[in-house]
């Protein structure tokens, strides 16, 4: 082993191991495998392969080569193997039992079961931005120095990533992309976490803003970043995919935050008795009180069945009246009021909170509703744009990344109901223009 240790540095590698490397890397090329640099750490080649013992035994049998444990780690991320020669390599200096270490990177052998980024792995807060005040390529130096300090030479990772930042440093909403080779898995996450740091570098060149400041602890939901131009800062949202749904109370802080709009008057707002009941009751017994504030059929046709006013009906009395029947017979009972308006899933005819046979579908057929009543949409629209306030969408897929930008005073938005088991209120989605 004394000898095997003499040559783990890179400069003090002997020339057997470093021809064995080289053997190694032209022999999985050739199999289509593509090999990661390895200059950090111990000396040893680095390159992905799925499978488990058996499968790599196999593989590497071909090449006179057997597989063990490696008695060191040179990677805190992915496992260590030692492969070593089980002959004279012919026509090579390569002797037999000359070693050399394999750090297998394929993603599916990390300990986190093949999950690159852990949530928020890829935030500014995380990445040391919160507070800081960028220039673009200030934010890009910076952030690439963070990702190389996390991931360490363990692949390409921070190169990627880095790389993502230079390309987003453009004008154009759609950039293709020829290298980047993240699992799909985690190019949700690049998009959902470190997709607020790559619209600030996107947007201070589409937008022409000079600066992006990341706030140290914002108490301002809606805001990711503020882009800095002539000094004034503008307040920026970031969604990612196909975007996400904001809270009506979230907007109200909003204009209440601004000086402009503060004290302004909303009380002729036809919409503003639903904001109030959003903001100052749960996500279960708004829906139903919105259905009484409108005086719906569904609400009138639930009175029925249970053979009350709606007036009188309470998530209370909703839970005393469901609490008489067993599954079954409240899926039968309801069957009908289910079938107009909203049918719920197996998983809530099959679960025992009976209340769920009744707010789901309340919450369900709520959206559509409000949707369709157009003064109460105006009313949204006014408010929503009342906020001074940009939403960027970014989404990294596989081949490509695209940006869009709307300002929210220009933009038109739908109710949306975030489903039973959220938890969350009533919200709005904004409706991006193309």
């Amino acid at each position: 082993m004394g000898q095997f240790k003499a040559f783990l540095a890179e400069g003090s590698a002997s020339a057997e191991t470093k021809a064995l490397k080289s053997y190694v890397n032209t022999a999985v090329k050739a199999q289509g495998i593509k090999v990661i640099g390895s200059g950090r750490g111990d000396y040893h080649i680095r390159f992905g392969m799925k499978g488990d013992g058996k499968a790599f035994s196999a593989f590497f049998q071909g090449l006179h080569l057997k597989v063990s444990d490696g008695d060191i780690v040179v990677s805190e991320k992915y496992p260590t193997y030692i492969l070593t020669t089980s002959q004279d390599i012919p026509d090579k200096p390569i002797p037999k039992g000359t070693k050399l270490y394999w750090v297998n990177s394929e993603i599916s052998q990390t300990s986190s079961g093949g999950q690159l980024f852990a949530n928020k792995d890829l935030t500014p807060d995380s990445l040391g931005l919160a507070g800081l005040q960028l220039g673009a390529v200030e934010l890009i130096k910076k952030t690439s120095a963070a990702l190389q300090a996390k991931y360490p030479g363990e692949d390409e990772t921070a190169e990627m990533l880095s790389q993502l930042l230079e390309l987003a440093n453009t004008k154009s909403s759609s950039i293709k992309l020829d290298s980047i080779d993240f699992e799909r898995k985690d190019l949700a996450k690049v998009s959902a976490d470190f997709g607020e740091i790559l619209s600030a570098v996107w947007m201070m060149k589409s937008l022409n803003f000079r600066e992006a400041y990341f706030p140290s602890a914002s108490n301002e939901k809606l805001i990711d970043f503020y882009g800095v131009r002539m000094g004034i800062q503008y307040p920026i949202s970031v969604k990612s995919g196909g975007g996400g749904k904001v809270t009506v109370k979230n907007i109200i802080d909003a204009i209440k935050n601004r000086a402009k709009t503060a004290n302004a008057d909303h009380s002729k707002e036809v919409a503003l008795q639903i904001f109030n009941i959003v903001a100052e009751f749960s996500a279960k017994e708004q829906m139903l009180m919105i259905h009484q504030y409108l005086n719906t059929k569904v609400v009138k046709d639930l009175g029925k069945i249970m053979r009350m006013s709606p007036d009188q009906i309470s998530v209370d009395s909703i839970v005393t009246w469901t609490s008489r029947y067993t599954n079954d017979g409240l899926a039968k009972k309801l069957k009908p009021w289910h079938k107009k308006y909203s049918m719920p899933g197996r998983k809530t005819l099959a679960g025992r909170d009976l209340k769920r046979f009744i707010l789901s579908p309340l919450g369900e057929s709520l959206g559509p509703i409000l949707n369709g009543n157009k003064e109460i949409q105006s009313s949204l629209t006014n408010l929503a744009r009342q906020v001074t306030l940009i939403q960027c969408n970014v989404n990294v897929l596989t081949k490509e990344m695209n940006f869009q930008s709307n300002y929210f005073k220009d933009a038109e938005f739908t109710f949306g109901w975030p489903g039973y088991s959220s938890g969350n209120k009533l919200g709005f989605k904004m409706k991006l223009k193309k």
